[in-house]
């Protein structure tokens, strides 16, 4: 027996296996979760550009930035031109309207007015790709993680119907995304993971077009 015992490996597969298993499960499963993650990322992605390419065909959130009633002729005439020259130097000849930024209860500077219903109609276009056949309602992307925001540019033509030279910006922020195996898996080798991480901030900016729902 004494000879026999060094020799003896009856029980190695089950210590093989209790040592290989997990981590064969974690690979696996961690690599269902990474998955999940980018696929949840490229919903947010294409969710932003969905609403940037609606918010320039649409109605703007900041009701009256395409209205020329609030700019003078001098301001219409400078809107389209650019604000330096080929060599860099300042012309001083454009007029910009900044940066006006909508979320889902006012536009800031509020200069212009604020519509809910033409930010809910881009919110709700977004719902659609990043929750597909879930009611807007249960939808993960909420009206509190969409920035709308315009912003007068260089290119393009003033005195088009109902159109400035702009780019538009859809932002999201705010989202994360939940871990399902990763956390309980580390367990079993005495780590910890965070079930739930944030999803970074996806925009897409586009120049608009004329900016009237039809």
């Amino acid at each position: 027996m004494a000879n026999k015992f060094p020799r003896d490996i009856a029980g190695s597969v089950l210590v093989e296996s209790t040592i290989v298993i997990p981590i064969f499960l974690l690979l696996v499963f961690g690599t269902i979760d990474a998955t999940y993650m980018l696929y949840d990322w490229a919903l947010a992605n294409k969710a932003a550009y969905v609403g940037a390419r609606l918010a320039v065909v649409s109605n703007p959130v900041a009701q009256n930035i395409t209205s020329s009633t609030n700019y003078t002729s001098g301001q219409l005439q400078n809107m389209g031109q650019l604000c330096f020259d080929s060599s860099g130097a300042a012309t001083g000849n454009c007029y910009s309207t900044g940066l006006v930024s909508c979320t889902s209860t006012s536009c800031v500077p509020n200069t212009y007015g604020f519509t809910s219903a033409n930010f809910t109609s881009i919110l709700t276009a977004m719902q659609r790709i990043y929750c597909p056949g879930v009611q807007s309602a249960n939808c993960r992307l909420k009206a509190a993680n969409v920035t709308v925001s315009y912003q007068t540019n260089g290119t393009g033509f003033v005195g088009e119907p109902s159109g400035l030279p702009m780019n538009v910006t859809v932002s999201l922020t705010g989202l994360t995304h939940e871990f399902y195996f990763i956390g309980p898996l580390m367990k079993i080798f005495d780590g910890t993971f965070a079930n739930v991480a944030n999803i970074p901030t996806f925009a897409t900016t586009l120049p608009s077009e004329d900016m009237t729902t039809n």
